[in-house]
């Protein structure tokens, strides 16, 4: 006792605050004085009391999670004030995992997460795009950049799967929603469950990956009021390249001379066409020889968007809550050239409202009540016109349609106006202007409600540790959309019997294709019905503080209608339990026991376990000395199964009958009969994947660098297919059948770096590289089919064609061991087919694979990042590779269809130059005018292109005023920023489209300059 008590009067006492950045006090922050075992925490009000053994040298360190570590030297104070700041680093020391959180440490799934910081980096106010080569193995593809229909396709590890279209399963506060068009600013964090061990707890629905989107919530803290505008413009990353009326002509007429056909303009008319290019040309001769870019006349160069966003976030010891306000207006590349006398636009137009309240209840020390509430309203417009995300027929029209056939538009006499007449032929009679001028509009209106209510309760009095959560949720959309369609007439403008036009202004002087019609309306809607329930059991404790025991255990059933269609529904239970052994050995087991009712009753649900096993040698006594630069080092494995209930028909166990008239005769008269459609599968079931994961993490020099590398291999079995060995006199077709087989293996390797220069310079490298390859091992293939036909062995979605074997020369036709083509007569200059199967034909028994598939193979990321000073500085480069496209006709071949040639056309065979100059220079074949080039427009290895680019992805300047400004207007923040995606794009296609489209027959993806500025108070 009096040891002690001499040792306690040498000692000082020094009392503090532990403070945030918001000047609310830290809970349970620790508070150790460094080189001794003296330490303490602070208490509700964020203070501390600590003795130490001399003020003037002691050094405190001062650390919370989620907040940079602090050392503060005392200097002979012994009554402190400390500030910690928001560590990004330190974030994600919390993982959102299924049906639950762990701390980061203990995962030993394979499992990654960005957070809101990292989401609005980019100008894209889409999630599905701004996720985009943030996270390792998530590989997007985005196909259209039209307003409101913008979404990246999603793929988890690649694609594992034929019999679906292998996206995975997205869960926004646990519901399973779509999430695409929520706000880049409601989002806390992205995570993204990869292995079994992270999925198996979703168990019918796991198989393609996970994703868990969790938005904001409040903080006990004071309210902080965040005011954002941004406002930007987007242009197409290509521009299109087709030709001009004179260089059309000139090709025109070679292509015709190729084929053997009469020539359609004289060499007088070709120069009219070069004097109209020039811009020489006025008054008939203009409309006789015109010269019409179609995109000049329908679209505009940019469009502009706009989004603002205002948030409130903060809450006591008894409420935490956050709510959001959000606008966004985006314009589009189609120009307003509507006639409408009410002034009701025809340009695609998206517009989203958007309103979210998170807000948590603490009724009690064990009770909490949350309630989320998120509503989106969404207004699209539009001409009347087939617009969607992989088609648009204004841009197909302009695609198309020549410019040299007819003007936009003549000028003609009506009595006694004059009446502008939309110009057409028989062969074009969509003009893409006047379906802008005169076809008529929509509007849809799409309206979002969706709603969680959770309980949370502590039952420490009953055992310590165990809790109990329920959740119930309903969500309700509505789509209606109103159409106002218009016909319109185009005409054209003829010629006497010696080819000498009309009076143009004579409205009599042209033939009429349709006619000008009345506004008609026309409604059509759609409503969805979401009811979700759960009720979870959970328990955490440590025993003698070594053993980490966690145990969970939940009941859930989702019920999906849309109108009134049966409904969609799910059941199950799933269970995990972990535990860690002084942290250092962690072992977790997850299993999921759900169904489907999408199979037959007593084979509607599944059993579906993981297991997984982690190893911190980091914490390891042997590994002490290593402890001054080696901060973390965790090996981790995985082995589990997971289902896949998703196919393109839903009840295969059921029979399907069809009915058909006149089936049959009494007399001469039909009666109506029925026939057996499809024949059930009574052992239909879901796919089941097979998944191993191996996984390194490890952090360096105080965590400097930190990386992770996983290796994964999957195999699945029972994937539904068509029966393609059962024979035709079957009689009748068979619904799919659990055939089918593939494996899908690969790895990713993510690396961060982060340091300073001084006191007043960060910065950061970021890289990631995720490779993925898949194979096919059994789909019902014949086993007598052809080896190089058959699908088995090679990638899902690889393409499948001719190949071509560069151009047909003169020695080969003379030779005569040329294969001949069933697709059309073949010349000098024309593609060079292999002949696989060497019968003398080239025909569709000679198609092979070629390429790869459209999912790329490998998939990388580039980030560098630094600030000093209030300037901030980001980039990302990000990348595919192992990846094929074939695009659509109007992008690769001339004339197709009687339409348009682009720049790589005049790279063609010419027939002017001697054969070993074409085949030195030659990119395209030999030109025919529309049918006449079947031959070489067929899917082949000539026209297959790579898909491989790198991309200037994200680019971002900012400037953060300093605090000493912003203080005398209340602010606690002001920054200023401008950035931009799809800046720059580096590829092998030679401007011909972006590489990531399908062609140029949809509205372009484009590239986006944002300015913005962020307000917090």
């Amino acid at each position: 006792m009096l040891v002690a008590q001499s040792a306690f009067a040498q000692s000082t006492q020094v009392t503090g605050t532990v403070l945030d950045e918001t000047g609310e006090p830290l809970i349970g922050a620790s508070v150790i004085e460094k080189g001794t075992a003296t330490g303490s925490a602070t208490d509700f009000d964020g203070n501390f009391v600590l003795f130490v053994k001399d003020p003037a040298s002691a050094v405190l360190q001062v650390s919370y999670v989620g907040y940079e570590t602090q050392d503060v030297a005392l200097k002979g104070q012994t009554k402190i004030t400390v500030t910690l700041k928001e560590s990004s680093a330190l974030l994600d020391e919390v993982v959102v995992v299924g049906y639950g959180q762990q701390k980061k440490e203990s995962v030993v799934g394979a499992i990654s997460q960005v957070n809101s910081d990292d989401l609005l980096e980019t100008p894209a106010a889409n999630l599905s795009q701004a996720i985009t080569g943030k996270i390792p193995g998530v590989i997007t593809s985005q196909t259209s950049g039209a307003p409101g229909a913008d979404d990246a396709q999603i793929f988890i590890r690649g694609r594992a799967t034929f019999a679906s279209d292998a996206q995975p399963l997205i869960l926004v506060d646990g519901i399973e929603r779509s999430f695409s068009q929520i706000a880049p600013d409601d989002i806390e964090t992205i995570s993204v469950l990869k292995d079994a061990s992270a999925t198996a707890v979703y168990g019918v629905r796991g198989a393609n990956g996970v994703m868990l989107i969790t938005t904001k919530r409040g903080k006990e803290q004071k309210p902080v009021v965040s005011l954002t505008a941004n406002w930007q413009f987007q242009t197409p990353t290509r521009k299109d390249t087709y030709l001009d009326s004179y260089q059309s002509v000139m090709l025109l007429e070679e292509a015709l001379a190729n084929d053997g056909l009469p020539s359609q303009y004289s060499a007088a008319d070709i120069e009219m066409y070069r004097k109209s290019v020039a811009g020489q040309l006025s008054g008939l001769d203009a409309l006789l020889y015109p010269n019409v870019d179609w995109y000049d006349e329908v679209l505009k160069s940019s469009a502009p968007a706009q989004r603002y966003n205002a948030s409130v976030r903060g809450g006591t010891k008894r409420m935490r809550y956050y709510a959001s306000l959000e606008y966004y207006n985006q314009g589009s590349l189609f120009k307003e050239l509507s006639n409408d006398p009410y002034g009701n636009p025809s340009s695609l137009h998206y517009r989203r409202y958007g309103f979210r309240a998170n807000a948590d209840f603490f009724l009690s020390k064990d009770l909490t009540l949350s309630v989320n509430f998120g509503t989106r309203f969404e207004e699209r417009k539009g001409p009347n016109s087939r617009e969607e995300d992989k088609h648009s027929e204004i841009y197909y029209q302009a695609n198309h349609i020549p410019g040299w056939l007819f003007p936009v538009a003549y000028q003609a006499q009506n009595g006694e106006t004059t009446k502008t007449l939309y110009a057409g032929t028989s062969q074009y009679q969509l003009n893409p202007y006047a379906i802008l001028a005169e076809s008529g509009y929509y509007k849809g209106v799409n309206t979002v409600n969706e709603t969680n209510f959770i309980a949370d309760y502590k039952m420490d009095w009953l055992t310590p540790g165990l809790s109990a959560r329920a959740m119930m949720s309903f969500d309700y959309e509505n789509y209606h959309r109103s159409l106002y369609s218009k016909s319109f007439a185009t005409y054209e403008l003829m010629k006497d019997n010696n080819g000498v036009p009309y009076d143009p202004t004579s409205i009599d002087s042209y033939n009429r294709f349709n006619s000008d019609g009345t506004l008609a309306h026309s409604r059509s809607s759609f409503t969805l019905y979401k009811l979700y329930m759960e009720a979870q059991l959970n328990y955490k404790r440590i025993f003698n503080q070594v053993h980490d025991v966690t145990a969970m255990v939940l009941y859930m059933q989702n019920d999906f209608r849309r109108q009134s269609e049966l409904a969609h529904r799910y059941q199950g239970v799933v269970g995990r339990v972990t535990y860690g052994y002084d942290n250092r050995y962690l072992a977790e087991i997850n299993v999921g026991y759900n169904g489907s009712e999408n199979f037959a009753k007593g084979r509607r649900f599944g059993f579906f376990p993981a297991f997984s096993l982690g190893w911190r040698i980091a914490q390891e006594s042997f590994m002490e000395n290593t402890r001054n630069w080696l901060d973390n080092l965790k090996l981790r494995a995985s082995y589990g199964q997971v289902g896949n209930d998703s196919y393109s028909q839903r009840f295969l166990y059921e029979q399907k009958w069809l009915q058909i008239g006149n089936d049959y005769y009494f007399g001469t008269s039909g009666q109506t009969g029925i026939f057996e459609q499809q024949y059930p599968n009574y052992a239909v079931t879901w796919e089941r994947a097979h998944k191993y994961n191996v996984g390194l993490e490890f952090g360096l020099f105080n965590s400097t660098l930190t990386g992770n590398i996983d290796y994964f291999y999957e195999k699945r079995n029972d994937i539904l297919t068509e029966y393609l060995t059962r024979p035709w006199w079957f009689g009748v077709s068979s619904a799919a059948g659990n055939l089918g087989k593939t494996t899908n293996q690969g790895y990713e390797i993510e690396l961060h770096y982060n340091n300073s220069i001084g006191r007043d310079f960060n910065y950061s490298v970021g890289l990631t590289y995720s490779h993925a390859k898949n194979k096919i091992v059994a789909m019902d293939e014949p086993a007598n089919k052809t080896g190089y036909r058959k699908r088995e062995g090679h990638a899902i979605g690889q393409f499948f064609g001719l190949i071509a074997d560069g151009f047909v020369t003169q020695a080969d036709l003379d030779g005569g061991k040329l294969p001949v083509s069933t697709f059309g007569d073949v010349k000098v200059g024309d593609l060079k087919y292999r002949d696989m199967n060497g019968d003398g034909f080239i025909d569709d028994r000679d198609e092979t694979f070629i390429g790869y598939s459209d999912i790329p193979e490998n998939t990388f990321a580039l980030t560098l990042g630094a600030n000093w000073k209030g300037i901030g500085f980001s980039v990302m480069f990000q990348g595919v590779d192992h990846v094929s496209r074939y695009y659509d006709a109007e992008a690769m071949y001339a004339f197709v269809n009687g339409g348009k040639v682009k720049e790589h056309h005049l790279d063609r065979w010419n027939p002017a130059l001697s054969e070993a100059q074409n085949l030195a220079q030659a990119k395209y074949p030999l030109l025919h005018y529309d049918s006449n080039g079947n031959h070489n427009q067929r899917q082949n290895s000539f026209f297959l292109k790579n898909g491989s680019f790198c991309r200037l992805k994200n680019i971002e300047l900012s400037y953060t005023l300093p605090e000493k400004w912003t203080k005398h207007v209340f602010m606690s923040q002001c920054r200023f920023y401008v950035n931009a995606n799809n800046l720059i794009t580096w590829d092998h296609l030679d401007g011909l489209t972006d590489p990531e489209s399908s062609g140029s027959n949809r509205y372009p993806i484009c590239k986006t300059v944002n300015f913005g500025v962020n307000i917090q108070f």
